[in-house]
């Protein structure tokens, strides 16, 4: 019977490794990009007056036509 010699998996050293790399990796991913958020906000507010618009003149339109048929 021969036996291997097996890596040992959960030395300090790997530990430590692992650990140091999380920490690089979460620094990375953890900056927003401030243009692309603006645009974000910029297209939303876009939408919600164009909704508003909407709303108001289809307000208009029902009352004229209320009063057409009246």
């Amino acid at each position: 019977m021969s036996s291997r010699y097996k890596e040992n998996n959960f030395s300090a050293e790997s530990t430590l490794a692992s650990t140091v790399i999380d920490k690089i990796n979460v620094n990375k991913t953890g900056k927003p990009n401030i243009d692309k958020l603006i645009k974000i906000i910029h297209v939303e507010r876009r939408r919600e007056l164009r909704n508003s618009i909407m709303a108001i003149g289809s307000l208009f339109l029902s009352i004229i036509l209320i009063f057409i048929y009246f």
